[in-house]
């Protein structure tokens, strides 16, 4: 899980840096526009799923499962904005 935590950072901060044109600077993730990956005190358990685990950011969930399928749903409306499976292939939820 560790390992796709770090990758989904490494990712959305390149693709932030590329194409938001604001600077890194997480001391204003509330303000300045720019999508930040997701912090180590908002991670969260998933009742029932001891293989998933959620981060909670302000407006997503970002979901990650042991098998580093990840899944980023909006708060709000509940709608899956990105998903990538795992490395066998299954999604977050998949059995």
């Amino acid at each position: 899980m560790e390992e796709a935590l770090a990758e989904l950072s490494t990712t959305l901060n390149e693709v932030e840096d590329e194409l938001s044109g604001i600077l890194y600077n997480p001391e204003r993730w509330q303000t300045d526009g720019r999508l930040y990956p997701p912090l180590p005190d908002s991670r969260r358990p998933v009742p029932g799923r001891q293989d998933v685990v959620r981060w909670r950011s302000k407006g997503h969930n970002t979901y990650i499962r042991e098998n580093g399928a990840v899944e980023i749903v909006t708060v709000r409306e509940g709608e899956s904005v990105f998903r990538a499976p795992g490395r066998d292939g299954r999604g977050v939820w998949d059995d």
